[in-house]
């Protein structure tokens, strides 16, 4: 083995350190640990892949020409009142 130096944020090593105290481990095998997950995820090429992607797939060809349509077309207004037009009050703007 190879000693490395790793610098981490303090919420990031208060983490580490808690969690090493519940598991009854050292810090170190925490560590080298989620570096080989990750590694091995990455090598798989699962590791680094953004997990939401495609989770919006609807089947259809021509959503971003129907953008305003697809975002607005099932609102329902709270009110059919309009905001008054001019000064707000507090003189803010």
């Amino acid at each position: 083995m190879k000693r490395t130096t790793v610098f981490l944020d303090e919420a990031t090593t208060r983490e580490l350190h808690l969690l090493a105290q519940q598991e009854k481990l050292p810090v170190a095998a925490l560590v080298r640990d989620a570096l080989e997950r990750y590694l091995g995820g990455a090598k798989r090429g699962k590791g680094l892949r953004l997990r939401f992607v495609g989770t919006g797939r609807s089947g259809h060809h021509d959503t971003a020409e129907r953008a305003e349509e697809v975002l607005w077309g099932d609102l329902q207004p709270h009110s059919s009142a309009r905001p008054p037009q001019g000064k707000r009050r507090g003189g803010r703007r």
